[in-house]
């Protein structure tokens, strides 16, 4: 999970940031962002499987693949709906070019940028399940849940899915939050 959110970082801010700083990109590529974005994830398990095999590289390209869209559309809007009189006042007071989209655009962006990720965590950690699900031979929570469901014990699949949840919250919660919340202080909007 670890190595897909990593690339989801890279991967859906850089294009982010290409396609809401460029219009012209945002038109060629935007399309591939939402469709990116509006694909489940556990519709990337067969071509990650077909292309490579039953293993770990096919759950980290299902995690990117199924994440990346939605940082990347987030990015790309923060970018765009930067606040036109903030760019205006940066002119004024002499900013030009990199230093309006690095000094202001950016820091305008970040909260969205930071909704992208926590979406993306969730979508990842649902295609991580997926993944290891439909692949028996990893080991994880989801092969755990597979190996209780064929046992059809109802009490441990309930239990397994609790840990799951909870875990998903933990991460949202002492993450996420928090760096929502940071973000907020440090804008003065909190």
């Amino acid at each position: 999970m670890l190595i897909g959110f990593a690339g989801v970082f890279i991967l859906g801010i850089g294009a982010g940031f290409l396609l809401g700083h460029y219009r012209w990109l945002d038109e060629l590529f935007g399309t591939l962002a939402m469709a990116l974005h509006a694909m489940p994830g556990a519709a990337w398990v067969p071509l990650a499987i077909l292309l490579f095999g039953l293993n770990e590289a096919a759950v980290i390209f299902t995690i990117l693949l199924g994440a990346t869209g939605i940082v990347m559309v987030n990015t790309s809007s923060g970018i765009k709906e930067a606040p036109v009189l903030l760019i205006r006042a940066a002119r004024t007071m002499g900013a030009r070019g990199t230093q309006i989209f690095w000094h202001v655009v950016v820091p305008s962006a970040i909260p969205r940028i930071v909704d992208g990720l926590r979406l993306a965590w969730a979508f990842g950690w649902r295609a991580l399940m997926a993944g290891e699900l439909m692949i028996g031979s990893m080991r994880g929570m989801g092969e755990v849940l597979n190996r209780v469901a064929k046992a059809r014990d109802l009490y441990q699949i309930l239990a397994f899915m609790a840990i799951i949840a909870v875990i998903s919250l933990a991460v949202d919660h002492f993450v996420f939050r928090r760096l929502e919340s940071f973000i907020r202080l440090r804008w003065g909007t909190a």
